[in-house]
């Protein structure tokens, strides 16, 4: 089987800085975007993981992310919901752990629930890069519509020695991303570099505990899964509403059909699982 991985948050915001402007505009180069990718990679099941919030990572650092600004803007925090809510009318399996990252889960989706599938994640959060160690995982860059090329040296050891200012993730003093990809060269040098000093010993693998994408244990809490299945008169209804006049016209057709093809790939998919 081939897995597409949507990380929808990621998508959600690339559509928000779209060229395209106006009422709804986000909404609709959301979408946009969403079929496109459907279309290029011709996968037989889609997922598209929310987020959810970081406990561990919140209780090995209180200020993770505490740099990012909050965000205010109501028109986009409302557009941000009818997108959520329009995945009922989709052919698509809606994934959110309460306790987890979106990063989280995805991690998951590629190492437990499809560990021999081919997985294609659709994202420009380089933290995905750490599955490609993976070979049935690749990573799809949706802005420069290309592949990531796997890395020579660990990617969660190198950022560990760097830091992460995105999230608020403390490097060691004067490692840059140079001097860090130099370090990771070399296993030797690593361990040699960590053991001139505790303090860096310890500070590496702070970061390196926030970097690593987390496993997901069973336990009182457990993912949220949301099949969902084409439902044209829904959503054309909706797109209608949001005056999506390019979808809803002589492209729709060709938007349906891309809709119906995946819808019959979840609901074989569907069957197989309650067969098993």
């Amino acid at each position: 089987m081939k897995i597409l991985v949507v990380d929808a948050y990621n998508m959600i915001h690339r559509a928000r800085h779209s060229f395209i402007k106006g009422e709804n505009a986000t909404t609709f180069c959301f979408f946009r975007s969403l079929k496109s990718e459907i279309d290029r990679h011709c996968p037989d099941l889609v997922y598209v993981v929310l987020e959810g919030h970081p406990k561990h990572r919140f209780s090995i650092n209180p200020d993770y992310k505490a740099t990012r600004p909050r965000e205010v803007d109501e028109e986009f925090q409302c557009q941000k919901r009818n997108i959520i809510s329009a995945f009922n009318s989709l052919p698509v399996v809606v994934l959110r752990h309460p306790d987890y990252e979106c990063d989280d889960v995805i991690g998951h989706v590629c190492t437990e629930m499809h560990p021999d599938d081919e997985v294609v994640v659709i994202s420009t959060d380089t933290d995905f890069i750490q599955l490609l160690e993976r070979e049935n995982v690749s990573l799809w860059n949706p802005i420069k519509k290309k592949f990531v090329e796997r890395w020579s040296v660990n990617y969660v050891d190198w950022k560990s020695l760097k830091g992460d200012t995105a999230d608020n993730i403390k490097g060691l003093k004067g490692i840059g991303t140079k001097r860090a990809y130099t370090i990771c060269e070399n296993a030797e040098t690593l361990e040699n570099f960590l053991s001139d000093d505790p303090n860096r010993r310890a500070q590496f693998e702070n970061a390196k505990s926030q970097i690593l994408f987390a496993d997901i244990p069973l336990g009182s809490k457990t993912m949220e899964v949301a099949t969902c299945r084409f439902d044209e008169e829904n959503i054309k209804t909706v797109f209608t509403a949001y005056n999506f006049k390019s979808i809803i016209g002589n492209a729709w057709p060709k938007w349906k059909h891309t809709m119906e093809t995946l819808d019959e790939k979840l609901e074989q998919y569907s069957y197989r699982r309650s067969t098993s």
